[in-house]
């Protein structure tokens, strides 16, 4: 049997931000890879298969596109337009060779950043400040004033790669498809991004560090 669209997108019942619910699966950010292969190579053509790639996926990429927009119609209208572009490439035969999940991530990402720009478009050439939130939701959510100073002072390649591995909790292979690279290109990305941050923390003042210092 043949998938002919992808369910309309409802906000989970549970909170968004926890992107590790639905149907039963680990919190994990990837279901099993077996597993998975197994639903990707049916999925095409079986509209079981893609029901539990959805009902697994459909938790985690919300919460990811919602923690970047914060608005629950456009996450809606935007996981919505992840799934059915991932339908659009299993019916196609356009999906090779890489890890669905991570895969999942990327084509949502760049949703989302479609949809920034499509908003900066709008605003008629007004400068519209649209940024990753990740970074500064996690500086507040561990309440260190030393750490969200120093996350500002990155650069947004090590903010977004931070953001990935610890906000998002995802593991390197996925988080190295969303970028584009591999998993031991994302580890060096990673190794970067955190010695980055230990020189940025290390400007701050003395007092600062100390009241932050939870070792």
């Amino acid at each position: 049997m043949q998938p002919t669209s992808v369910p309309s997108v409802p906000s989970p019942a549970a909170d968004p931000h926890d992107a590790g619910g639905g149907s039963g699966a680990s919190r994990g950010t990837r279901m099993e890879p077996a597993r998975e292969r197994e639903l990707v190579e049916r999925a095409g053509v079986d509209a079981a298969a893609f029901g539990e790639l959805y009902d697994f996926y459909l938790p985690r990429i919300y919460g990811f596109v919602h923690r970047r927009t914060r608005e629950r119609t456009v996450t809606e209208d935007l996981t919505a337009t992840t799934f059915e572009r991932a339908l659009s490439a299993l019916r196609g035969g356009r999906f090779r060779n890489e890890a669905f999940g991570g895969w999942l991530y990327r084509v949502a990402g760049n949703a989302v950043i479609d949809h920034v720009r499509a908003v900066r478009r709008v605003a008629d050439g007004a400068e519209v400040e649209v940024a990753d939130p990740a970074p500064d939701v996690l500086a507040a959510a561990l309440d260190h004033d030393a750490l969200r100073s120093a996350m500002a002072r990155l650069s947004e390649t090590h903010r977004r790669v931070l953001a990935l591995r610890f906000y998002d909790d995802l593991d390197p292979e996925e988080a190295g498809a969303i970028l584009g690279c591999s998993r031991r290109t994302f580890a060096v990305k990673l190794h970067r991004a955190l010695g980055a941050l230990r020189a940025a923390m290390a400007t701050e003042p003395l007092d600062q560090l100390e009241a932050t210092d939870v070792a």
